[in-house]
């Protein structure tokens, strides 16, 4: 075995260092950039790629103890730890837990994405899964027609939305009190909401779908309109859907402000083959709490269907 010559492994040596001095700057520059996202929304998208900035800040860390490159250590292990301390704190602000608490309610919220050939697929998954109240996404004129039919016999209660054939649906197995939706400039729901009255507990359950990630000043929007239809709606609130954004994201932790702790904090639901991301979720005010999350099989959708067991404390 022949072994490299000093020079080159020392020239070797400088290359790999110099490349992680590189990353490590990129790093440094992207975490930056996505402490702004409270006025430039694009950079958001830093935030909602959290695991993955992570992952490579670890990577970095690891590679710089590799070389033994001591002046490489401690920027890397800095920006490690603060990626990791970032990538925890969705954990610190999620719901009440009351894992062996009987669960209230069942709830099933599915993102359709698209006109669907799997609709019969959809409709024995959410039969046999137990759910009380189902939350639908992205409703097409299709799914309204041929999906929403073949539920109504089981969830009698049934608010469908189909404005532009990208509506919403509030499925329920029990009457509400109040119902209702809030459209967007496009014409397209931006949430369908109802007030229950759950044995001996009220609540008022709510229906979202933001824009998506790439459209960062429409999402924004959205956001906004959320939180001022939250802000409108009493001490004991659920909601629940598809947010296209993660719990790392910038304006995910406006709705943890507005009093709404999450359910699902590292359940991926996205992409549906091999799902990385958390882009579906539950959230609800003090005193509702989270039983369990689970999410279903892929069902020719984008997104995983997330269902949550939930327990209502008062």
């Amino acid at each position: 075995m022949t072994k490299i010559p000093a020079s080159r492994a020392s020239r070797l040596r400088r290359i790999l260092a110099g490349l992680i001095w590189i990353a490590w700057s990129l790093g440094v520059i992207a975490t930056a950039l996505a402490f702004t996202a409270p006025w430039i929304p694009a950079f958001d998208l830093i935030n909602d790629a959290r695991p993955f900035g992570a992952l490579a800040a670890i990577v970095l860390f690891l590679a710089a103890l590799a070389l033994r490159e001591w002046r490489l250590i401690r920027p890397t292990a800095a920006l490690a730890l603060l990626h990791s301390g970032l990538l925890l704190l969705p954990w610190g602000r999620a719901a009440d837990a009351a894992p062996n608490a009987p669960a209230a309610l069942r709830l099933l919220t599915l993102d359709l994405s698209s006109d669907s050939a799997r609709f019969d697929d959809i409709a024995d998954f959410v039969l046999s899964s137990g759910a009380d109240i189902v939350l639908l996404q992205d409703v097409s004129c299709s799914a309204a027609d041929r999906l929403i039919p073949r539920l109504r016999p089981s969830f009698p209660n049934a608010y469908v939305s189909a404005e532009g054939c990208a509506g919403q649906a509030l499925l329920a197995k029990r009457p509400w009190v109040a119902i209702g939706q809030v459209i967007t400039a496009t014409r397209k729901p931006l949430l369908i909401w109802a007030r229950f009255q759950w044995n001996a507990s009220a609540f008022n359950l709510t229906g979202v779908r933001l824009a998506g990630p790439l459209a960062p000043n429409e999402q924004a929007s959205d956001l906004e309109r959320l939180r001022q239809h939250v802000s409108t709606q009493g001490p004991a609130q659920i909601v629940a859907g598809n947010l296209n954004l993660t719990p790392f994201a910038w304006k995910f932790a406006q709705l943890n402000n507005a009093g709404l702790g999450q359910h699902a904090t590292y359940r991926a639901t996205w992409p549906a083959a091999w799902p990385v991301l958390l882009m579906d979720n539950v959230l609800s005010t003090a005193d509702i709490a989270s039983v369990r999350v689970t999410t279903g099989p892929p069902l020719g959708s984008a997104h995983r269907p997330l269902i949550a067991d939930i327990a209502l404390l008062k």
